[in-house]
């Protein structure tokens, strides 16, 4: 394992981003990016959507075991992406309440998940190949963006991840609870066992 990409919400961080009623105060039904990109009114969407994301990243709870696991990684030389839908200052909300760091982080102003682009540049800056690169998500644009990218998805098996497998149905190449389990677990496959 070479390099390990990260969704954010609902992955490492806890926001709670009242999606129904934002799609609600802006009138979507489907997907909220993808609507937004269609709208004329576009910008003034993406400001509403954003102030939501600023304030749950202001109140975020980050998932036990995270900075257990980042600590591993760093351990033993495996470079960390985050590839989010969210906004960059949601992002840097996060990382600075939660103390992360990461090799590279990719935001809805770069790129929108499922798209593999920003998979790919990192795997190239790292020298990654796919079969030592994992996506680590707890959504459909999460798999989609992994099988784009031609990786291994791991799904972190939060309540909302139950449940878009059941809308959904795709099938994860991995899936775990803990973070505390998926450091010991990756520990035995590094020592071979």
């Amino acid at each position: 394992m070479k390099l390990v990409v990260f969704d954010l919400d609902g992955t490492l961080v806890e926001f709670n981003i009242p999606v129904e009623e934002v799609k609600k105060k802006l009138g979507i039904n489907g997907s909220i990016l993808e609507e937004i990109m269609k709208r004329e009114d576009g910008w003034e969407c993406l400001t509403v959507l954003e102030k939501h994301e600023i304030d749950c990243a202001r109140r975020s709870r980050l998932h036990s075991g995270v900075k257990e696991l980042f600590e591993f990684f760093e351990e033993n030389g495996i470079y960390t992406a985050l590839y989010t839908r969210n906004s960059m200052k949601s992002v840097e909300i996060n990382i600075k309440r939660h103390g992360l760091r990461f090799d590279f982080i990719f935001t809805r102003e770069d790129e929108i998940k499922p798209s593999p682009l920003p998979v790919i540049y990192a795997m190239g800056e790292v020298g990654a190949e796919k079969d030592d690169t994992i996506l680590i998500g707890d959504y459909y644009f999460d798999y989609l963006t992994a099988r784009n990218s031609g990786i291994e998805f791991w799904l972190y098996e939060s309540d909302k991840a139950l449940e878009a497998l059941k809308k959904f149905r795709f099938v994860p190449d991995m899936r775990f609870r803990c973070y505390h389990s998926l450091r010991k677990d990756l520990e035995m496959r590094m020592n071979g066992h």
